[in-house]
């Protein structure tokens, strides 16, 4: 059996080893939530940046023109709602064609032979 005191000087340094681990880990902890704190910050900046709007109004071009859906599509001629949907299905295709040309004109890109309308 061992003296009493060696399980005092056992339990004392147990202790004091668990204590010194958990100072040690709070630093650590509070230095990565200082580091996590500081990144909010900045990443915080940069949106509040990216968000700033200018005083100069927007321009988002001319809106394509468009049939209003909903109820009074249902009380027409099926006939005529379809060719006005392939109307103007063939009236969006023509218009993203367009930019799709303008964008690789733009970037120096090549054109798809199909886009420039060749044949």
């Amino acid at each position: 059996m061992l003296p009493w005191w060696f399980w005092v000087l056992l339990w004392t340094v147990l202790v004091l080893g668990m204590l010194l681990f958990f100072v040690l880990t709070g630093i650590k902890l509070f230095r990565g939530f200082m580091k996590l704190l500081n990144e909010a910050g900045e990443a915080s900046d940069r949106v509040a940046d990216a968000l700033h709007q200018s005083d100069e109004p927007i321009d988002y071009g001319v809106l394509p023109p468009r049939a209003p859906a909903g109820v009074p599509a249902l009380f027409r001629d099926p006939q005529e709602a379809r060719d006005t949907f392939d109307l103007e299905k063939e009236q969006r295709i023509e218009v993203r064609r367009a930019r799709r040309v303008a964008r690789k004109a733009l970037h120096g890109q090549p054109q798809r032979v199909s886009d420039l309308k060749l044949f």
